[in-house]
């Protein structure tokens, strides 16, 4: 059992074994961060397990431990050698060291048969010290940035006992390899969605085992029984059964899943993969019968009576039949007429187009925002011209107020209130409405959802198309679950090579790596929808508001990302983003001038001749990166000046007829080798009307980053019912955060 210590678990079980990869003839992979996927019995679930090189932790302090055969360290006679110099590759998360053997004739065997690569594989045996579990839906992030999906053990402190020469590991690809050796089989086991819904079937109590599960179902459905072998058999100790999904089964009748399946039943063990489509077979069998039962006006009592004794659906056919036989024609229903479900989502789908089409006509937006796609639903047109208070009449009908004796702003009164179950209540009291009326008025199709979609839409649109310029340089981070801080990592180059002597080792060269910490925050704005609204039909409320607030809310995040460029915040190196001072290299001008095939060429000097961050020392080394640059981004008031620059095919400043001026090719321009891409923001002239920014490609090197909170990559619309002021209230929120990552892929010209 795990014992509490701090925040997370400590493990005092099973030691961890993965299988490592030689190398060469002197050094081997032992370990690295990459997820292998595994069996956990104490969760009884195939888990993700990933070994931090961050929490290595040496035994007895020693860097090196010994080399066994074949995971057997009960006893020293096993030992043929041992692996030294251990050391962590930080930059690529990897546990190394040399594999030395033993001098004695056996040890030296083995050496051979390695150097002459018939054993190629190595094993790790880790003993686990602290433990976080990682629960499913969740994820882990590394300090190097890898997100590891739950469910994960992720080993945060652990230690490395021995390495086993092995004749196989676990994994083909030499990576990380892990040797099972003690894994039992484990029984196939049915998820809890599938025992839920069988047990709505009337599965007896306390009946898991699948075997039993699919016995029970086949004789329902008139399958047969399945045969009782035992489902360890066919259990595979490497890898967790899944449930492959159903494909198509709306198609197939029961009868023919049945009867295709009993020979195979009747042949192997059950697997959850069959319960499963038996119990997708019996919902097609069941939606069947009933949408039968609607259209031949049967009564529901008869259709579920019909389903819950698993009449096959050719046989439940002819009863329907012999059914409409022996009743009149609409007897069953009574004598009102009861709006069914497929027409009263109709309903919804043509009012709210038809909402859409007034409000649209009162905002710039494109794009579509009908229910059904490009085109409104049928029946809008009925809709299109009724004013709001007119709509809320008709929901008030459907919803039983008794419309016809009240007044336009007790109407537009009473289905505000209805909004919230205890205003549906007062309001059912008042108006002697039936219970079960308005307890079904709390619905998607309530006239307070419809007026909250419509707002929605219009703030969706307004948002999507606001103009902005960020996403054309900076980069879309991945979406994060939570407000802690977000770690990026600054990976240095790989050091340039040595020359080596003769007889000499070959020097070994680590990378180093730095980090930039951000986090995400929410940002928001309300505006409310008042009662005179509806009474007044005041549709700016519902329409150009929300997209007004949309676009506002595109305008603020795109400000965010160009205040990092303007704000010149500190990096993790202690110097500013554009800055004289980083070990790099300068990534700012001297002085300020505009865009010109000379300040542009300054530019590409600075960027290209960037140098690498690999010294232990905090000095630069002597690597120098190649940072191409792509983009440039200039203010309003520099952006004819740039659009002529990379427009002209000849050097605009070196035009005239003097001799070796005229036509002079224009590097920059649409045939010039540097072809670059303009931007042109004019969020950057609040700030300066003559600074402009060069950047290159983000997928050659980090610059700036924005990450979204997840389920928040849009603007949220939340909406509330104030009493006390017959108002809505409505909630607009986004979260982010923005950072520079690295600065050299940035410069400025101040």
């Amino acid at each position: 059992m795990p014992k509490k210590k701090g925040t997370l678990p400590i493990f005092d079980g099973p030691k961890v074994e993965r299988a490592i990869a030689i190398v060469g003839p002197t050094r081997a992979v032992i370990a690295t961060e990459n997820p292998i996927q595994r069996y956990d019995e104490q969760t009884q679930q195939v888990v993700n397990e990933v070994l931090l090189m961050d929490g290595i932790e040496w035994r007895g302090g020693r860097d090196q431990i010994p080399i066994v055969d074949s995971h057997n360290d009960k006893t020293v006679r096993n030992i043929f050698g041992s692996i030294q110099k251990l050391q962590v590759d930080y930059a690529t998360g990897e546990l190394i060291g040399v594999p030395v053997f033993a001098s004695d004739a056996e040890s030296q065997t083995i050496m051979q048969r390695m150097a002459e690569g018939h054993i190629t594989d190595f094993s790790i045996t880790g003993q686990p010290i602290e433990t976080l579990f990682v629960q499913r839906g969740q994820s882990y992030t590394t300090s190097r940035g890898v997100v590891i999906e739950g469910p994960a053990l992720i080993h945060t402190k652990w230690q490395p006992q021995n390495a086993s020469i092995c004749a196989t590991g676990a994994d083909e690809q030499s990576t990380v390899r892990r040797s099972y050796t003690d894994l039992k089989r484990k029984v196939l086991r049915m998820d809890e969605a599938l025992l839920a819904q069988a047990s709505a079937l009337g599965l007896p109590d306390g009946m898991t085992d699948p075997n039993q599960v699919l016995s029970w179902l086949m004789g329902k459905l008139g399958g047969g029984p399945a045969p009782m072998e035992p489902v360890e058999s066919m259990a595979d100790p490497m890898v967790e059964p899944v449930v492959a999904p159903v494909q198509n089964m709306a198609h197939e009748p029961v009868e023919k899943m049945a009867d295709e399946m009993k020979p195979k039943v009747m042949n192997q063990a059950a697997t959850v993969d069959q319960i499963k489509r038996a119990l997708q077979a019996d919902q097609v069998r069941r939606t069947e019968i009933q949408a039968t039962c609607t259209i031949a006006k049967v009564e529901r009592a008869f259709a579920d009576e019909l389903c819950d004794k698993f009449i096959p659906l050719s046989e439940a056919r002819k009863r329907i039949i012999e059914r409409m036989q022996t009743e009149p024609l609409g007897a069953s229903v009574g004598g009102d007429v009861r709006v069914t479900k497929a027409s009263e989502d109709k309903f919804i789908a043509a009012v709210s187009d038809g909402l859409v089409c007034r409000s649209k006509g009162r905002t710039a937006i494109q794009r579509s925002l009908y229910i059904s796609g490009d085109k409104p639903a049928e029946g809008h047109e009925e809709f299109s011209k009724l004013n709001l208070i007119r709509m809320a009449t008709l929901f008030g009908e459907r919803a039983g107020l008794p419309v016809q004796r009240m007044s336009n702003p007790e109407i537009a009164r009473a289905i505000m209130r209805m909004s919230t179950l205890q205003g549906a209540f007062e309001v059912s009291q008042r108006y002697r409405i039936e219970r079960s009326d308005f307890q079904a008025y709390h619905t998607t199709g309530s006239f307070a959802n419809l007026l909250l979609d419509a707002s929605n839409k219009t703030l969706l649109a307004g948002y999507e198309e606001a103009p902005y310029t960020w996403n054309l340089w900076a980069r879309t981070a991945n979406s994060v679950d939570d407000f802690k801080n977000i770690n990026r990592t600054r990976f240095s180059e790989a050091p340039n090579p040595e020359e080596v002597p003769e007889g000499k080792d070959y020097p070994e060269k680590a990378m180093s790596d730095a980090k930039e910490s951000y986090r995400v925050a929410k940002f928001g704005e309300s505006f409310s929808v008042s009662w005179e609204t509806i009474v007044n039909d005041d549709l700016d409320a519902l329409s150009r508001i929300p997209a007004m607030h949309g676009n506002a809310m595109r305008r603020f995040q795109n400000r965010k990302v160009y205040e990092v460029l303007t704000s010149n915040p500190l990096m993790g190196d202690g110097n500013n983003l554009f800055s004289s001072s980083h070990v790099s290299g300068d990534n700012t001008s001297g002085a300020s001038a505009a865009p010109s095939v000379t300040t542009l060429n300054t530019m590409f000097v600075k960027m290209m001749t960037q140098k690498g961050l690999n010294k232990a020392d905090g000095t630069a080394s002597d690597a120098i990166i190649n940072v191409m640059p792509k983009f440039v981004i200039v203010p309003v008031a520099l952006s004819a000046t740039l659009l002529q620059l990379v427009a002209s095919l000849s050097d605009p400043n070196a035009g005239g007829t003097a001799t070796g001026n005229a036509n002079t090719l224009n590097i920059y321009g649409p045939n010039g080798m540097r072809p670059i891409v303009p931007i042109i923001e004019p969020q950057l002239d609040g700030n300066s009307a003559t600074t402009w920014y060069g950047a290159a490609d983000n997928g050659q090197i980090d610059t700036v980053e924005l990450s979204f909170l997840s389920g928040e990559e849009s603007p949220q619309l939340d909406s509330e019912y104030n009493m006390k002021n017959d108002t809505y209230y409505n909630k607009i929120r986004q979260t982010f955060g923005v950072k520079a990552i690295d600065w050299r892929g940035m410069y400025r010209n101040a």
